[in-house]
This record gives structure tokens, C-alpha cells and sequence, in this order.
């Protein structure tokens, strides 16, 4: 269906099944102006009720033939309008499974999506507790240096290489920031 801006006249296309019966706020991409948008619903001029006192001036002199012409009008109409209403309501109900079938495989994705970043949060958490247990040994090794030197002196030259090592590694994380 066709919206046209109130304020710029500005005309947009929007399916009809997103503004709901008590109406929806809508913004215009041109102008940014807001305002409640209402399906109206035309009434034929069969449905139309005229009042009383409006009446009075009519002709109530009807002939025969306007008579039964008004009767295979209405006939017409009610028979395109069950027509029409039956197409409305079947195109509806494709659109409806349509819709479902849309919205029950975006769902799917959504969940996939979740699931693969529970699995790559699962994985950085696991890293981390990697690298915190291994700074924690470190640590703990530094600390007791001295007491492991005079129990196993040939760990002297291991432990040499791994300050190395490390020293190697803080000069080249350094490096990658600068």
C-alpha cells in the first residue's frame, strides 16, 4: 500500500500487514515527521446509512425497473465481493504461511549464530585460563628459584632459556603495539 507524508507529501510503499488496527507511528525518511498512521476502511455507497432528516428530500417515487435494477446491483455485488473476499483470504493465508515460513527460518539463524558465538566465547575463555595458569607457574617457579637450584643444579640452564624466551616474547608483543 501507498502512505503519503502529511507534512511533505512524500509517498512510500509499506505492506499493510505492519500497521495494526488501532494504527502505528510512522517517521518519514524525508522530512522526520511523525505521526499515527490509521487503515481507513471505505465504506460502498450500499453500506452508507442516510439519516432521517436528510431523507426528507428524496423521491420516493421509485420505479418498478429501478427497483429490481437495485436488486441484480446488490445480487452483483455481493457475488464479486464473496468472490474478491475468497481470493483476499487465500492470498492472505499463503502470505501467512509465507510469513511463518520466513520468520521460523529466521529464528533458526538466529539460534546458529548464538550457538557459534557460544562456542567462540566458550573457546577465548578457555585460552584464558591457559595463559593465567601459565603466569601462574611461572610465578610460582620464580619464587622457588633459589630452593629448586640447590635441589636439582643442572635446571639452572632450563630456567636461563625460558627467561630468555619470555624476554624474547615481551620484546616482540612490544614491537607488534609500536
Amino acid at each position: 500500500m501507498i502512505i503519503e507524508c502529511p507534512n511533505c507529501n512524500k509517498k512510500f510503499s509499506l505492506h499493510k500487514k505492519l500497521i495494526p488496527e488501532n494504527g502505528r507511528n510512522l517517521k518519514c525518511s524525508s522530512c522526520d515527521h511523525i505521526w499515527l498512521y490509521k487503515i481507513q476502511i471505505t465504506k460502498s455507497v450500499d453500506d452508507l446509512e442516510i439519516s432521517e432528516d436528510k431523507n426528507t428530500n428524496l423521491d420516493t417515487n421509485i420505479s418498478e425497473i429501478d427497483k429490481k435494477e437495485d436488486e441484480y446491483n446488490k445480487e452483483i455485488n455481493s457475488e464479486n465481493l464473496t468472490d474478491i473476499n475468497q481470493e483476499v483470504l487465500s492470498e492472505d493465508s499463503k502470505e501467512d504461511e509465507e510469513d511463518k515460513e520466513n520468520d521460523e527460518d529466521y529464528i533458526k539463524d538466529e539460534i546458529k549464530d548464538e550457538e557459534k558465538q557460544g562456542k567462540i566465547k566458550m573457546i577465548l575463555i578457555y585460552i584464558t585460563v591457559v595463559i593465567i595458569s601459565l603466569l601462574g607457574l611461572i610465578f610460582l617457579l620464580d619464587t622457588f628459584k633459589s630452593y629448586l637450584f640447590n635441589m636439582f643444579p643442572s635446571i639452572t640452564p632450563l630456567f636461563d632459556s625460558f627467561y630468555e624466551t619470555l624476554l624474547d616474547f615481551k620484546l616482540f608483543i612490544k614491537d607488534l603495539t609500536n
